[in-house]
């Protein structure tokens, strides 16, 4: 009865062990498949955070970029309001240019500026307003390298000062990382950009950021200031109120010559190469906004 009973008691103890324990090539196996689905998992979250992270600059961009092109279009709405037409006051407005109480309209327009007058607040105050394009260094007119920056100026107007354009301005806003800075010849539409700083984050910087990011020549060869007339031709800039052939194109008051309707307002945006870049290509985002201002006044 005893050897019955330990034949019995080794028989359970052996199906235990199969039926509740694992051999050790089966827990490296295991270990193994875990490793591979979990590095696959990381590998996925870390490639979803680089194009979120890309993404995210872009939305920034975008999002600085319109509000600065809404702020335009509507200064460049009121641009000439209120003017010497609606006073009673002749023919010849440019007998009240000095009068702080009635706006030039255009003042001065080019490739890289814009300075105009109007009551751009509703206020009943007509103002001087300036966007000036700059370089890197913030020189103007811009010579050095881009990313270049467009700074805004808003001051009330001075009586006697029309014709010199608020010579200190006061800049309040800005927009950076503008990459564009044509100055065409002519009616050309586009030419004469400054190249972009620095060199790309991959190939060992091999490639300079002119090379690569202008591939197209529009790119960076585009104007940030365009004029157009009533036919929507586009108008040779620049064109200065101080030049007497000029002013026709800049207040519309001949009824034959071709004057200045719409102005159009282009920017080409980089991401910041410091923070702005997808961390696995090393390419920063791109973003091209446009905003069309019409002369009504």
């Amino acid at each position: 009865m005893t050897l019955v009973r330990k034949t019995i008691s080794r028989r359970g103890k052996g199906q235990r062990a199969a039926v509740g324990g694992f051999s050790l090539i089966e827990l490296l196996v295991v270990t193994a498949v875990l490793l591979v689905v979990l590095g696959g998992v990381v590998s996925y979250i870390t490639i979803a955070l680089q194009r979120s992270k890309a993404e995210q600059t872009k939305v920034d961009l975008t999002q600085e970029g319109r509000a600065f092109v809404d702020e335009f279009e509507r200064d460049i709405h009121q641009a000439g309001y209120p003017n010497c037409r609606m006073f009673n006051t002749g023919s010849n407005c440019s007998a009240h240019f000095d009068d702080s109480t009635m706006a030039v309209g255009l003042a001065s327009v080019s490739s890289t500026q814009i300075v105009f007058e109007g009551d751009v607040d509703g206020d009943g105050i007509v103002d001087s307003v300036r966007y000036q394009l700059v370089d890197s260094a913030g020189n103007f007119p811009p010579t050095g390298t881009c990313p270049c920056t467009i700074k805004r100026s808003q001051l009330p107007k001075v009586t006697g000062n029309s014709l010199t354009f608020q010579t200190t301005p006061a800049w309040s806003q800005e927009l950076q990382e503008v990459v564009n800075s044509g100055v065409p010849t002519g009616v050309s539409l586009y030419g004469g950009g400054l190249p972009i700083a620095g060199n790309v984050l991959f190939g060992g910087g091999t490639m300079t950021n002119t090379a690569y990011y202008s591939a197209v020549t529009t790119f960076k060869d585009f104007p940030v200031f365009s004029a157009y007339d009533q036919s929507g031709d586009i108008i040779s800039l620049p064109r200065d109120i101080n030049t007497v052939a000029d002013r026709p194109v800049l207040s519309c008051n001949s009824a034959t010559a071709p004057c200045i309707k719409s102005i159009r307002l282009t920017i080409n945006l980089l991401g910041s190469g410091a923070s702005g870049y997808d961390p696995k290509t090393g390419v920063r985002p791109v973003v091209t906004l446009v905003g069309n201002g019409r002369i009504d006044n």
